[in-house]
């Protein structure tokens, strides 16, 4: 009798395991690919990026190959645009990395052999978001914005299967198959920017800015094809609106770094619960979520109405268990209300603050940035630069263990000012300018005046004609002001040399010898 139940169990799995799984396939079925002829189009860039080591110098031209697609802004009541609602403005939205330094960027539709040539409108860096137009009327004709979804969660029916696209050559495209993994946080850390992303799986080396399809319809954009990671449709969403307004701003973002506590004498120096969940901010950003209320030292227990483990953990409604910055991904938007629970130096309170946005942090030592030309001033062949993440990046990839360790160090102990990150903001880039920021010599170009000093690279400086070196801009003026005839440059010690002493006589004719010899466009660029 056993033995025939245990028969028929078999026997019923073999005839209904194929019925499951045909219905599994059937589910996930593979979205068409004719609709996105008119969604995505192809991307080459030429990009040329600067040699911080020679400010003067571009780098050789690379170029990079990937997708935009085609989308639409939300139309504000105070935007030019709304005027002309009917007309459907559209531009392209790709990734950051794709355009940044370009030179040129070529689109081309699969139906056009022609490729049209795109200019830059708007770039995120640290969201690693671009908004691309083109002038060309001709291009647009027939080309329909995409239309987002919002990304499911594993918990429904195959949620977790996904698509996108196989690009073999300009005409053919190919539909091809994965899987997310999870939504999770990802770390930008050239803009050390913390931003929702999601993990995907399955997919071959495609390449950036490439649609993410779940169940026929957009939920993403490929970001990092290596890393295999994708920006979810309620944060380009969010893109896409502020892009659309008078002003820009980046992405929700939080205003501090934090820690779990270290060790219990942390906890009792604060007069913090042990047993309390919650986390520890360790630094306050100057913008952000939060920047304008905290404190250092302060212990976070509470974000709204989510509650914070030790971990940072909280209970999203969609995607469980996750970091709290993923609230930023549906749940918090800029300018929202916000309350946030702490404890203040052994007291529990309740901090009013609102939703803050990203913004570029202009640190004693900048991280690193894209679209402005490096700043520099010779006098003598000693080259003056101030000391930024790109200059430090002429180490190659692993310049955080290459780069001298005294420059280094400088980054690690980085202060901070505010600014922002619009491109084409003149009052943010007069910002950048007027910032307390390290000086250097990073070298010396040689000639007859400079003789003996030509080893000399990487100095810090502290005083020109005794005057404290605080920006690049102070170095000209401290040169208007020589001492009895000549101009002395003291350096930080640790340093080839402490000081360097360079004639007033010949000066002038020095900086004209090394700007032919050497073929230097100017002597100076701020």
């Amino acid at each position: 009798m056993i033995k025939f139940i245990l028969f028929s169990v078999i026997v019923g799995w073999i005839i209904c395991s194929p019925t499951l799984l045909l219905f599994r396939v059937l589910h996930a079925e593979t979205p068409p690919i004719k609709p996105w002829f008119k969604k995505a189009v192809l991307l080459k860039s030429y990009q040329q990026s600067f040699d911080w080591l020679t400010p003067w110098d571009k780098r050789e031209i690379r170029t990079q190959s990937g997708m935009a697609l085609v989308v639409n802004l939300p139309l504000s009541k105070k935007s030019e645009t709304s005027k002309k609602a009917d007309k459907k403005t559209l531009y392209l939205l790709t990734t950051a990395e794709m355009v940044a330094d370009a030179t040129l960027i070529e689109v081309t539709r699969k139906d056009i052999r022609q490729p049209f040539q795109a200019k830059l409108v708007l770039m995120d860096y640290a969201a690693n978001l671009a908004l691309l137009n083109i002038e060309n009327s001709n291009f647009w004709d027939g080309l329909n914005p995409i239309k987002w979804s919002p990304v499911k969660n594993k918990s429904k029916v195959d949620a977790i299967d996904v698509y996108s696209f196989k690009i073999k050559s300009a005409h053919k495209w190919e539909i091809e198959s994965g899987t997310i993994q999870l939504m999770t946080v990802g770390h930008r850390r050239v803009s050390d920017a913390w931003f929702p992303i999601l993990k995907l799986s399955g997919f071959s080396k495609a390449r950036q800015g490439y649609p993410l399809l779940q169940e026929n319809e957009a939920v993403g954009m490929i970001l990092e094809t290596d890393k295999r990671k994708a920006i979810p449709t309620q944060m380009l969403l969010e893109f896409l609106e502020h892009a659309g307004k008078a002003t820009y701003n980046s992405l929700a973002h939080r205003g501090f770094s934090w820690r779990e506590l270290p060790q219990p004498s942390t906890a009792d120096y604060f007069k913090i619960p042990p047993a309390l969940p919650g986390i520890w901010i360790s630094r306050v950003l100057p913008y952000g979520t939060g920047s304008e209320v905290l404190k250092h030292g302060d212990y976070l227990t509470k974000i709204g109405k989510w509650r914070l483990s030790h971990d940072a953990i909280i209970e999203h409604p969609e995607w469980g268990h996750s970091l709290f910055d993923l609230l930023f991904l549906d749940q918090l938007k800029v300018g929202d209300p916000l309350e946030l629970d702490i404890i203040r130096d052994g007291e529990a309170m309740i901090l009013h603050t609102k939703v803050s946005a990203y913004k570029d942090d202009g640190r004693t030592v900048p991280l690193k940035r894209v679209g402005y030309t490096p700043r520099y001033l010779i006098q003598g062949g000693f080259l003056f630069q101030e000391l930024t993440a790109n200059y430090l990046s002429m180490w190659g990839a692993n310049w955080r263990s290459r780069a001298p360790v005294r420059l280094r160090l400088f980054l690690e102990k980085n202060k901070t000012v505010l600014m922002g990150n619009n491109l084409n903001d003149e009052s943010e880039l007069q910002s950048a300018k007027s910032a307390q920021r390290f000086v250097l010599v990073t070298q010396v170009i040689p000639d007859q005046i400079n003789i003996g000093y030509q080893k000399l690279s990487n100095a810090i400086v502290q005083q020109i004609n005794g005057q404290e070196i605080r920006r690049l801009k102070d170095v000209e003026e401290a040169f208007l002001n020589p001492d009895k005839g000549f101009h002395r440059i003291d350096f930080l010690p640790g340093s080839d040399r402490l000081s360097a002493v360079l004639p007033v006589e010949g000066l002038n004719q020095s900086n004209q010898r090394i700007k032919s010899n050497f073929r230097i466009p100017k002597l100076q660029s701020y």
